[in-house]
C-alpha cells in the first residue's frame, strides 16, 4: 500500500516508521509549543495524508508515552476523505510544564484496514450467549 503525504510547511517533518517492527508512523511537531499542567494544546504537524479507501489512520500515544510520560494524546482518526492538515490534541496530565520543540515526535498514527458491515435490521435479536 503506498500513501501519498503532503508537506504543507516546508519546516515540517514528514511521518516515518521507527523501525521495522513498530506498527505505529512517527506524526511530528510542526513548532514549539509549551503546555502548562492540565492544559490541552492542539499541535500543528504540517502535514497532510492520503489514506487509502477502505483504511483509516488512528492516532495515539507515541510508544512508551503512556506510561513513561504525563503528555497524552487524544485519540482520533484522520479518514480516507480526509485531506486537511494532521493536527494532534496533547494534554500534560503532570504537575509541571512541559515544552516540545519542532521535529520533536508527539504522536503515531497506525494505518487499519476498514471493513464495512451490512446493516440488517431487525425485530429480535439473539441472545449474546451471556
Amino acid at each position: 500500500m503506498e500513501i501519498l503525504i503532503k508537506k504543507l510547511n516546508d519546516q515540517a517533518k514528514l511521518p516515518a516508521y521507527a523501525s521495522e517492527a513498530g506498527p505505529g508512523i512517527d506524526l511530528y511537531s510542526l513548532v514549539g509549543v509549551t503546555i502548562e499542567p492540565g492544559a490541552r494544546v492542539v499541535v500543528s504537524t504540517g502535514i497532510a495524508m492520503a489514506v487509502p479507501v477502505g483504511y483509516v489512520g488512528l492516532i495515539w500515544n507515541k510508544n512508551g508515552m503512556v506510561t513513561e510520560e504525563p503528555l497524552k494524546v487524544t485519540g482520533s482518526r484522520i479518514d480516507s476523505g480526509y485531506r486537511d492538515e494532521i493536527t494532534v490534541e496533547l494534554t500534560n496530565a503532570g504537575s509541571e510544564t512541559l515544552s516540545i520543540s519542532a521535529g520533536d515526535q508527539i504522536a503515531q498514527i497506525l494505518i487499519q484496514q476498514v471493513h464495512r458491515a451490512h446493516l440488517i435490521e431487525a425485530a429480535d435479536l439473539s441472545s449474546s450467549g451471556e
